[in-house]
């Protein structure tokens, strides 16, 4: 198993926004995690990541605890790549720097190694004409891609994605989930938080539901949006207008 998440609990305050979460993932599946907003859904990617801590449980890189006193997380980052909602791309550098800046100071990467793979990548989403530009040069679903091919450079093992269009015009939001299912396609190991249903449908290989900081249900996309298990799944699935069974 790649990811394993056991009897997760994370609290701000007191107040608990992940109770008992159970979750793991085999090499090349792409696991979808949908949910009512504020169930703690992008919480959960955080802790994976190293950018929440957590109360209790545990998680596991390849069968390595990552929630220890000394892990490093600098070198598991390497391992584990997200992709927020915002790009956060440094405006001052241009695309091409903002993808060799992470390779050639946390890596050691020589300039030509990495702007090979760079431009590389830039090509596979429909960016090599842009190395040159500037942030503000972009769109957004332009810089939403730009900031997937950074968190790529670093050759992760796992990738998670944090409502990555939820800040994009509607005509953009296609641009960059094409990216994704094309990632998918090619076996990569991903966690995608999203409320792009079709999407869901389209990419997972199962999806997780939480609600109220919790797993409600996990299924296949087949089973989960045609014969959802629960009664809270129905009532989510029919806001979309999913034609599940009332």
């Amino acid at each position: 198993m790649l990811l394993t998440v056991e009897k997760l609990n994370k609290a701000y305050d007191g107040l608990e926004v992940l109770r008992n979460i159970d979750l793991s993932v085999e090499k090349g599946e792409v696991i979808v995690v949908i949910g009512p907003s504020g169930c703690g859904k992008s919480t959960l990617l955080r802790c994976i990541n190293g950018l929440e801590t957590i109360r209790s449980g545990s998680i596991s890189l390849n069968g390595e605890l990552l929630n220890r006193p000394k892990t490093d997380w600098s070198s598991v980052r390497q391992k584990i790549g997200m992709v927020f909602q915002s790009y956060d791309l440094f405006g001052h550098l241009t695309v091409m720097e903002n993808l060799l800046l992470a390779p050639m100071k946390v890596r050691h990467e020589d300039r030509k190694t990495a702007r090979i793979r760079a431009e590389a990548l830039l090509e596979r989403v429909g960016l090599g004409d842009k190395s040159r530009a500037y942030p503000r040069q972009l769109s957004g679903g332009q810089k939403q891609r730009a900031a997937i091919v950074r968190a790529l450079m670093m050759e992760p093992e796992i990738m998670l994605f944090d409502e990555v269009t939820a800040a994009l015009d509607p005509e953009m939001v296609r641009e960059v989930l094409d990216v994704i299912l094309e990632l998918a396609r090619d076996g990569m190991t991903m966690i995608i938080v999203t409320h792009e249903m079709q999407f869901a449908k389209a990419v997972a290989d199962r999806v997780v539901f939480i609600d109220g900081g919790e797993i409600v249900e996990q299924n296949t996309p087949e089973l989960f949006f045609t014969n959802p298990d629960t009664e809270r799944a129905k009532r989510f699935l029919n806001i979309f207008q999913f034609d599940t069974p009332k």
